[in-house]
């Protein structure tokens, strides 16, 4: 059984005038994502393309 190629999707939500991210949609294509997105009254922002790493080792750390 082929193994389905899934990208992920970014969303936004507004609740009480506020946006908020919202949580990403993993879908095969741009319009599956924004069926999804509209069912569950998200805003569809666009694919995730790009990670990009940070080295946090270098940083001061920082204890309260």
């Amino acid at each position: 059984m082929p193994v389905k190629e899934l990208k992920i999707f970014v969303t936004k939500f507004i609740h009480d005038e506020l946006e908020y991210v919202g949580p990403d949609i993993h879908a095969e294509s741009f319009e599956q994502a924004e069926l999804i997105a509209e069912m569950q009254g998200l805003i569809l922002e666009g694919e995730l393309t790009d990670l990009i790493a940070i080295n946090d080792f270098d940083r001061p750390k920082v204890l309260h």
